[in-house]
């Protein structure tokens, strides 16, 4: 599960030298990007220009708090994952960070149990988000930003038709596909020559041999639907 924060990317703010240093290097075994501030005001920035998904902040910045960047990043994005970092247990810092939907609240120094316990949250409730996520079964899923295909947390290798006929599939999914409207989008390439419907069997049973627990059903002479 954890290995799915690969295709991810973090923002992690943190003036305390030492510190930083060492959970960047922690990060950077998770994510596949890691974008570092010491600065709160510079942390809004980095996250305005790159979006991660991940926003990992300590209370007491510079120029803007922990919590002050979280309400602001809330006030457009309500999908992002927050994990605020502090040192301090004061009553009313941690009621105001409840209001900003926080996936978790840790007191530093992070015991690297917690640490991993953390990351594998994080890595539930990223693929838990439909807009990043389809889950095709139990343990197949569907990486929309990425456009990766992932059973039991492997990769499985697609080809470019498949990987279109696919997407086509999963954007459909529960209604019929035409095989014209498969011809156009998997052959999107070819102008000059007719395309079979044993061209489009083929192409899915290619696929289907790659998703051997989903269901794509065919609507004989229409289409096919993805269950």
């Amino acid at each position: 599960m954890v290995s799915l924060l690969k295709n991810h990317s973090i923002l992690y703010a943190e003036d305390e030298p030492q510190i930083q240093a060492n959970i960047t290097e922690y990060l950077e075994t998770y994510f596949g990007k890691v974008f570092v501030t010491s600065d709160g005001r510079d942390a809004l920035d980095l996250y305005n220009q790159h979006h991660p998904d991940v926003l990992l902040l300590d209370i007491n910045l510079p120029s803007l708090s922990g919590l002050e960047i979280a309400k602001t990043v809330r006030k457009q994005d309500q999908t992002v994952k927050i994990v605020i970092l502090t040192a301090h247990t004061e009553k009313e810092k941690l009621l105001a960070a409840t209001e900003l939907k926080l996936s978790k609240y840790l007191i530093k120094p992070i015991a690297p149990k917690l640490f991993k316990e953390t990351m594998q949250l994080l890595a539930q409730e990223l693929r838990q988000n439909p807009s990043l996520f389809v889950n095709l079964s139990s343990n197949c899923v569907w990486n929309k930003k990425q456009e990766v295909l992932r059973i039991d947390d492997t990769p499985i290798s697609l080809t470019e038709k498949e990987q279109r006929l696919l997407k086509l599939l999963i954007e459909n999914r529960g209604s019929r596909v035409s095989c014209e409207d498969i011809m156009i989008t998997v052959w999107e390439d070819v102008f000059e020559k007719e395309i079979s419907k044993d061209s489009i069997k083929n192409q899915i049973s290619h696929l289907r041999k790659k998703l051997p627990d989903i269901s794509i059903d065919a609507v004989y002479g229409k289409g096919y639907i993805l269950k």
